[in-house]
């Protein structure tokens, strides 16, 4: 275990960064259990970005403008009536960077005035390829 592990696990957590834990921790329960997709606790290029789907109303192209404030995108799934998508950077750094400042971001709906909060977790390069083959995939970017 090196310094900076054992500093972040003495650290105390405000109750803004507890309540962004427990609901990043029942996303990632609800994915496994209701769509057999497991996050990992480690980095990967490929994130999950959950209540950031079709199914919720999130737009393709305002969702793509959100993901690449952090890095070049490498490709954006989001499939159909469902209330996550998977984004995958190009570099690890990037999906760090988008996992530490992008998770628990309040997003307004360009259609409407509702809003959503969106929770980032890791998931393996492969099931992004993985979910190609059951859900539309679209390639193109706004």
């Amino acid at each position: 275990m090196e310094l900076d592990d054992i500093s972040l696990k003495n650290k105390k957590l405000s109750k803004a960064e507890k309540k962004l834990r427990q609901k990043q921790m029942k996303a990632r329960y609800t994915l496994l259990r209701h769509e057999g997709i497991e996050c990992v606790s480690y980095p990967t290029k490929s994130l999950v970005i959950a209540n950031g789907g079709l199914g919720n109303g999130v737009d393709r192209c305002q969702l793509h403008s959100v993901v690449e404030e952090c890095g070049q995108v490498e490709s954006l799934l989001m499939p159909p009536n469902k209330p996550y998508s998977f984004v995958q950077y190009g570099r690890i750094a990037d999906s760090k960077q988008a996992y530490d400042s992008l998770s628990g971001k309040e997003l307004i709906l360009d259609n409407s005035s509702q809003k959503v909060v969106l929770y980032f977790n890791y998931v393996e390069e492969g099931i992004i390829e993985e979910a190609c083959f059951s859900a539309l995939f679209f390639s193109t970017y706004c």
